[in-house]
């Protein structure tokens, strides 16, 4: 039996923006129930602990991730084979030395005398080498499958890793084993397993090493000096909070900050999406010249999604309890955490056009646009902090400094952006609502019996026609 609305619905199901945006649907959401089963498991200060753990992890993450992610689509993108291939080598060169370098100064760290005294610290020297070594495989095929728009193995990864990981803590809890150690040898497992199964697959395109030369190493790594500085800055923006919360209050209020900032992946989820199949377009448009299509594809996503998240975004303000509750449990209802979680999420309304514009910048060859940017907020986040926490006395002097921090970040990205791409807010969001207006009619059939070809399935960095005005 066939249903007219699951007809319709299967091309956009069936597409790079529909694929993206499940994929990280589904890891965020398995993230959320990974965390959710935490919360609960362990004593406050262990989460406070784990924490500052996966933040510092997520920094060492953004180096060799800003050193090769954007650098690696841009240069594979529409690549012929031969040039795709010594571009998969290179990067593998580029991956090993960045991931050795790394853990060359983990290694280093356990050479100080005496103890370390903050469990967070310790947890990181112990552990950070052996995480870091496992997740390599998988992060280069992560790299490659994004290139190649395999959006649907990506989503194959992502459930393979989180799967494996929400296991291994359901079983601890289970047999009333869960500690803070065996969570980290769970975490160890997951990233062992999808490491191996990408190898298997050929996702990493291990077999181009032989490929790789000394001049593709140094242009990527000429790229990536730049890329590099801007994922750093922005992991360190995203975690500055995390360290200055742990040394300045401790581990507790750092877990209700962090289970505040959890909900958060509703916004990202979305986001993330939408730069990860924007990316290889726009390097596409920039490789053919064709800046008028970057613009396009720039004003429909972040106009999308800007229209998207603004009812996401009034319906967490007025409901932040609900989310709270569900992900921490009841130990973590009367604290700061919803207060917290309004804060964050209202400001979300400009993600959108901030997020594009730095990846714009990036495709548009500066980068170094794009650090500066970065750099301006890190700097007014750490001012902020310090100042809020000093008047405050606690988690809320953090949360208010990030209001001036994404104000600053995006009038000056919006700024940069303009003086190579003009592009208005109002053309955003009214090609952003006719897009919402377009898939609506399609999903209520509605729709031209005859529709022009890049109406035929969802994709984001295809064209569509507006008014004349």
């Amino acid at each position: 039996m066939k249903i007219p609305f699951l007809n319709k619905l299967k091309p956009l199901l069936r597409n790079n923006q529909a694929l993206s945006l499940a994929g990280n649907l589904v890891a965020s959401g398995l993230t959320v129930v990974s965390v959710s089963l935490l919360f609960r498991a362990l004593p406050v200060q262990e989460i406070g602990a784990w924490v500052f753990f996966i933040s510092i992890l997520g920094l060492g993450d953004a180096l060799r991730a800003g050193g090769i992610t954007t650098a690696f689509i841009r240069s594979y993108s529409g690549a012929a084979r031969a040039r795709a291939a010594e571009v998969v080598g290179s990067t593998w060169v580029l991956a090993l030395l960045i991931t050795g370098t790394l853990i060359a100064l983990a290694l280093l760290a356990r050479l100080w005398p005496g103890p370390v005294a903050n469990i967070s610290l310790a947890l990181f020297i112990k552990w950070f080498p052996v995480t870091f070594v496992l997740t390599l495989p998988s992060f280069l095929a992560a790299c490659v499958l994004q290139a190649q728009l395999r959006f649907d193995k990506l989503l194959y990864l992502r459930l393979l890793t989180q799967g494996t990981f929400i296991l291994g803590i359901i079983t601890l809890m289970l047999l009333h084993q869960t500690t803070l150690e065996r969570v980290l040898y769970c975490n160890l497992a997951a990233a062992a397993l999808t490491s191996l199964v990408a190898l298997l697959m050929g996702w990493t395109r291990i077999g181009d090493l032989p490929a790789r030369t000394a001049a593709c190493v140094r242009e990527l790594s000429h790229f990536g000096k730049y890329s590099v500085g801007s994922y750093i800055g922005s992991s360190l923006l995203r975690s500055s909070d995390t360290f200055i919360i742990n040394f300045l209050l401790g581990p507790a209020p750092l877990a209700v900050y962090n289970l505040a900032q959890r909900f958060m992946e509703i916004i990202e989820i979305p986001l993330r999406s939408f730069m990860a199949t924007a990316m290889p377009s726009l390097s596409a448009a920039f490789n053919q010249g064709d800046t008028p299509e970057m613009a396009r594809i720039i004003r429909r996503n972040a106009g999308l999604l800007t229209w998207l998240l603004l009812p996401v975004i009034v319906a967490t303000v007025l409901l932040a309890d609900v989310p709270i509750r569900l992900i921490g449990g009841s130990k973590y209802a009367g604290t700061e955490a919803a207060n917290l979680l309004r804060i964050a999420i209202a400001m979300a309304v400009l993600f959108p056009i901030d997020r594009f514009s730095g990846v714009a910048l990036d495709v548009l060859n500066k980068p170094r646009l794009n650090l500066l940017k970065v750099l301006l907020m890190l700097a007014v986040n750490v001012a902020g902090d310090f100042i809020g926490i000093h008047f405050c006395h606690n988690i809320y002097g953090v949360a208010l400094a990030s209001l001036p921090t994404i104000v600053s970040g995006f009038v000056f990205g919006y700024f940069l952006l303009n003086k190579s791409l003009p592009i208005a807010i109002p053309d955003i969001l009214r090609d952003g609502l006719l897009e919402i207006q377009r898939l609506f009619r399609r999903l209520s059939g509605r729709a031209m019996l005859a529709p022009a070809p890049e109406a035929a399935a969802w994709d984001m960095s295809r064209p569509t026609p507006t008014p004349n005005r």
